[in-house]
């Protein structure tokens, strides 16, 4: 179905595209459901799926209380030929209609392309925190904010650079792209010590 130079996607841009947990595309993964391939993204080895695998995954989604790791790689064998509009299972006794997942999975490809069109990465703003692009605004403090509870007006006023569209597109983009956590450096480590100090420890007697 996909031509070898096809878009692949890390689970966490699959589980955005696919409205499931990235849990629920690893464990497929897992699974072998769909096949993955190693790869690398920002420099960190990861797992990378196919826009056929995208599509069993949002139909997984779909028929969540019929599915069973049979019907799973039948279903994915099934997308292999990307003209066709249903798809039959089970010998027929399940029908699957392709268009609207196909239309839907199109959109949310739609909106991730934009997401990532309006974010920049600088090193020389905020150390290459993910920023709207033209301001300094960090994408996953306005998806925190948001999470929190602010309202789109809030946020707005608050950053009067951002757009409605920034703003609807932020949670998006931090689920698809969550920030990689690093240990804190102390303030304190690899200072040298302004002064070092020997004093003898007065000896205990044994009881």
């Amino acid at each position: 179905m996909q031509a070898s130079d096809s878009p692949l996607f890390t689970p966490s841009e699959a589980a955005v595209l696919t409205r499931l947990s990235v849990k629920a595309v690893n464990n497929a993964i897992d699974k072998k459901t769909v096949p993955a391939t190693s790869g690398r993204r920002a420099g960190h080895a990861t797992r990378l799926l196919d826009l056929r695998a995208l599509m069993s995954l949002a139909l997984e989604r779909r028929l969540a209380d019929r599915m069973v790791p049979g019907l799973r790689r039948e279903l994915f064998e099934a997308l292999t030929d990307a003209q066709r509009s249903t798809v039959s299972l089970e010998g027929g006794l399940i029908k699957v209609d392709l268009r609207e997942p196909r239309r839907e999975l199109a959109a949310a490809l739609r909106e991730l392309r934009r997401a990532r069109q309006l974010v920049v990465s600088d090193p020389e703003i905020l150390g290459g925190e993910p920023v709207f692009r033209g301001t300094r605004v960090p994408v996953q403090a306005i998806a925190s904010q948001l999470a929190e509870g602010e309202s789109e007006a809030g946020l707005r006023q608050a950053y009067p650079r951002l757009t409605s569209e920034m703003v609807r597109l932020a949670p998006l983009y931090a689920a698809a792209y969550p920030s990689r956590g690093r240990p804190r450096s102390q303030p304190w480590h690899g200072a040298v010590p302004v002064r070092r100090m020997r004093r003898r420890l007065a000896a205990t007697s044994a009881r």
